[in-house]
């Protein structure tokens, strides 16, 4: 007697073998990468965030959108729980201090920002993840403003850099996507 189990797992594992062929079959290959990448501002950027995950193999577009988009979550989050909270503590000027914390507040703000962009390309809903995107670039941009009308430099200068860089990464990607 065939039992239930058995006669899912009958159905279900064609099922699965299909969707992993899909996907692999969708990936974007090298080349292609390597075309998107030379349509970023940073090439260099590009090329080392996608080598640095391994869901790139297999990913097709989306895939890489949701990659540039977690790669700047990362960058996000680190920033604003590691290495702000660390530089606060050795700076004495208070106009530094307010700099710096206004900044964690603009990045946080970013931060919630591309989490509502991932979650909107996990949905495909790619003009409201362009939107949200562009959101956190704004954010993005107002801490580079904190330091922009001073003289003093910013001890967080990559970030807003990296993250504006990866932004327009994910619009690139976003702009190869068939409608």
């Amino acid at each position: 007697m065939v039992s239930p189990i058995s006669c899912l797992s009958i159905l279900v594992s064609p099922l699965l073998v299909t969707s992993l062929f899909y996907q692999v079959s969708n990936a974007v290959n090298d080349t292609y990468l390597d075309s998107l990448c030379h349509k970023s501002t940073d090439y260099d950027l590009c090329k080392s965030t996608f080598a640095a995950d391994d869901r790139t193999s297999t990913a097709d577009l989306n895939g890489l959108l949701l990659i540039s988009i977690s790669a700047n979550l990362n960058i996000l989050e680190t920033t604003i729980i590691n290495r702000i909270p660390k530089i606060l503590e050795i700076l004495d000027d208070p106009q530094d201090k307010a700099r710096l914390q206004n900044c964690s507040t603009d990045f946080s703000f970013a931060l919630e920002n591309l989490t509502g962009a991932y979650l909107a390309s996990t949905l495909k809903n790619y003009t409201e993840a362009v939107r949200l995107a562009t959101d956190a670039a704004f954010n993005n941009v107002e801490c580079d403003n904190e330091y922009n009308t001073t003289h003093r430099p910013s001890p967080i200068a990559d970030v807003p850099r990296t993250v504006g860089r990866l932004i327009f990464i994910s619009y690139v990607i976003v702009g190869e996507i068939p409608e």
